[in-house]
């Protein structure tokens, strides 16, 4: 019900923050030749996680290449 709606809402918006996050650090990060993959997973892993989970998808993506 309104529980889960809320919970579905604040997922939401965590991902498109984690979406836009991504995607500025590639912007930025193409000047100093960084990336990380902008995906469903990596969005969401920097969206919910928030800084640790930036560092987790940036390790991630130079180790395993995600």
């Amino acid at each position: 019900g309104r529980e889960a709606m809320k919970l579905m809402g604040w997922l939401v918006k965590r991902f498109v923050i984690g979406a836009f996050a991504l995607y500025f650090f590639n912007f930025v990060g193409g000047y100093l030749d960084m990336s990380v993959p902008l995906n469903y997973v990596t969005a969401f892993l920097t969206g919910v996680l928030g800084v640790p989970g930036f560092i987790l998808v940036y390790v991630l993506s130079k180790i395993v290449l995600i």
